[in-house]
């Protein structure tokens, strides 16, 4: 059965989070991502994004 609440909370959540991923710096972002365990190339240095 289709539990719209349930899919509601989980959207409002997707919301949130997205909102706040997309107001974090690069440099943020990078090691975000080396705090989980994420292996982050040496071009995603931010010195040499744009640069």
């Amino acid at each position: 059965m289709f539990n719209e609440r349930r899919s509601i909370e989980s959207f409002n959540a997707y919301q949130c989070i997205r909102s706040y991923l997309v107001d974090l710096s690069m440099q943020e972002l990078i090691e975000l991502a080396r705090d989980y365990g994420i292996e982050v190339s040496k071009a995603s240095n931010v010195k040499n994004i744009g640069g």
